[in-house]
């Protein structure tokens, strides 16, 4: 954030947050409002301007060097199911081919079909009995709007169910060939889109099913005659602080002695529980005030995303200290980022969709009743 533009900071802690909480997949925390059920740091977050307003720089500022590490083991993967289906092509019939290579690929192309991704999200589950937070990036959303909108429904709805730990995707085909399966698929997203793509995308049944409560919107400034945002370039100091805090993150995540997956690592957040109460009480009391459904709806899951946001980083501060007992100024920091990012949310998503939720609500409540 320190190397990037006043208009753009904002942009790239969202940014960085959703590339992060999908490499730190074995971190669980509990919500102060969700008893014993846990919960993963998942995000789905959408970038929105007008054309050349320069969203390229989530791509290449902050996607590619995040997730560098992530794209690099999926590839040896990749290569390794392409060797097998060469040999199966080139194989005689009577010749007995070795069992499939065990390989698991975590980014995912936002075009993918649903029975791929159930094999994606069933992999590590399988070969590790631990599901893992599979990556999909676009920087083109209206493309991928465009090129399967029947398909497409349905990796909306696959996204509400991977926005929550233990929600399970299941589908079952009669034909052999298809692959067929009930995953809990973790998913963390990031897409960058035109306001237009963005209208395309949700529509009315991603407005009231849920899909726009589960995403962390945010808008670009466009203003005409405003200069081209310049990034500084990292530093080497900057660079070797980012890539030692990635690779103390993977080590939580694959042991490279045994091969497997690391336990779950369960953050304690409960001295935050106070400050989320507070703000939540907050919004109970102003949404009596102006009898808002937008709102009254809106806020819960902000604080959800929030709150994972948090716990994201009060992550790597525990990885400097080498421990998750924080200090009182870490505490305070976390407290700031929290009720920054729930406030931001929030009001992200009452400016695009609260008036068309309110009007949504109010032709469903006549014949409700």
């Amino acid at each position: 954030m320190r190397n990037a533009p006043e208009p753009y900071k904002v942009a790239t802690f969202f940014a960085a947050a959703t590339c992060l909480s999908c490499v730190a997949t074995r971190i669980r925390v509990y919500y102060p409002y969700d008893g014993l059920n846990e919960h993963a740091l998942l995000l789905q977050t959408i970038i929105s301007g007008e054309q050349s307003s320069g969203k390229s720089f989530v791509r290449n500022n902050i996607e590619k060097g995040i997730m560098a590490h992530l794209r690099r083991r999926d590839e040896e993967q990749r290569q390794q199911e392409q060797a097998y289906r060469e040999m199966k092509q080139t194989a005689s019939k009577a010749e007995k081919l070795p069992s499939p290579p065990r390989t698991v690929i975590r980014t995912c192309p936002i075009s993918i079909s649903i029975a791929q991704l159930i094999k994606r999200a069933d992999a590590p589950q399988r070969y590790f009995g631990t599901p893992l937070t599979l990556w999909s990036f676009t920087d083109e959303l209206s493309a991928a709007v465009e090129s399967n909108k029947r398909a497409f429904s349905n990796i909306k709805t696959i996204a509400r169910t991977s926005y929550d730990l233990h929600s399970t995707y299941g589908v079952d085909y009669l034909s052999d060939n298809a692959y067929s399966a009930t995953v809990d698929i973790l998913q963390c997203s990031l897409y960058l889109s035109t306001p237009s793509a963005l209208d395309d995308y949700a529509d009315k049944s991603f407005i009231e099913g849920g899909g726009i409560t589960r995403t962390i919107l945010v808008p670009l400034s466009d203003v005409i005659g405003e200069e081209a945002p310049l990034f500084k370039t990292l530093t080497t100091e900057q660079q070797a602080a980012i890539d030692a805090t990635l690779q103390r993150m993977d080590a939580d995540v694959f042991s490279e002695t045994t091969g497997t997956i690391q336990p779950e690592l369960f953050i304690d957040m409960e001295w935050l529980f106070p400050t989320v109460r507070a703000w939540c009480n907050e919004q109970n009391r102003q949404i009596l005030r102006s009898g808002s459904r937008a709102h009254n709806t809106f806020f819960k899951r902000s604080s959800v995303s929030a709150f994972r946001i948090a716990t994201l980083c009060a992550y790597p501060y525990g990885l400097e200290k080498g421990s998750q007992r924080l200090s009182m100024k870490h505490h305070r920091r976390v407290k700031q980022i929290y009720l920054f990012a729930a406030q931001y949310i929030l009001d992200s998503m009452l400016r695009k969709w609260g008036k068309r939720y309110e009007a949504l609500t109010q032709q469903r409540i006549p014949s409700e009743s």
